[in-house]
């Protein structure tokens, strides 16, 4: 080889891309030759490789099935109470909603209450004096808390569970296939309504009232 020429090392680069799969490009590397001993001069750029970790697939949000005919026989039974308290809440939101509103047959306390609707899920807020009253429907799967599990009893087919929070207390139950929570939260923390889970029990008992906006009634086969 010539003094002075420069020699063309070729070198493969090879790229992971996901499982299985790979892609390979030549790179070029230059390297000048001393003309008195013919050995290389400075170090020959070593192949460069870029590795590209799997892709990461989200899982798609689950959702439960819905026991429309269910929902209908509960709406049925709710009577003229579905018209009157649902009347209270905002209609374009309740129209939104896929699934069955639940509302506790208590005029005066959702009188105020305020509904915001996502679809397949939806919460209502209320106020009583010195606390504030929440409802919520969902279809989606929510796994509990691996490092605080929830006591889960028994108690009836709804699959009832209690929780002491912070503030106050919250309920969760299956009606009609869909998680139903109610909870309150006191301003004191003396109040009896959130001493125990009488008061939060005493609300789930009379959360009975189902009201269907036109999505939800799309959705059961009534028509908008």
């Amino acid at each position: 080889m010539r003094n002075g020429q420069l020699i063309v090392a070729a070198a493969i680069v090879v790229a992971t891309v996901g499982v299985g799969a790979t892609i390979a490009s030549r790179v070029t590397a230059q390297t000048r030759v001393d003309p008195a001993t013919g050995a290389p001069i400075g170090a020959t750029r070593p192949p460069v490789v870029t590795r590209v970790p799997p892709a990461t697939t989200v899982p798609p949000r689950r959702g439960g099935r819905v026991d429309w005919q269910g929902a209908v026989g509960g709406l049925r039974q709710s009577g003229g109470a579905s018209d009157t308290l649902g009347a209270n809440l905002d209609k374009g939101e309740v129209d939104a909603t896929r699934v069955p509103i639940l509302l506790p047959n208590d005029a005066k306390l959702t009188a105020g209450a305020r509904i915001y609707s996502f679809g397949d899920y939806y919460t209502i807020t209320a106020d009583a004096p010195g606390a504030g009253i929440s409802l919520s429907g969902t279809t989606a799967i929510i796994p509990l808390p691996a490092s605080k599990p929830l006591k889960i009893d028994p108690v009836g087919p709804e699959g009832l569970t209690v929780q002491r929070t912070v503030d106050g207390q919250l309920a969760s139950f299956i009606r009609y296939g869909v998680l139903y929570t109610v909870e309150i939260r006191c301003e004191k923390a003396g109040d009896l309504r959130c001493a125990d889970d009488n008061y939060v029990l005493g609300l789930v008992g009379k959360t009975t009232t189902v009201v269907l906006g036109a999505a939800a009634r799309a959705e059961a086969g009534l028509g908008g």
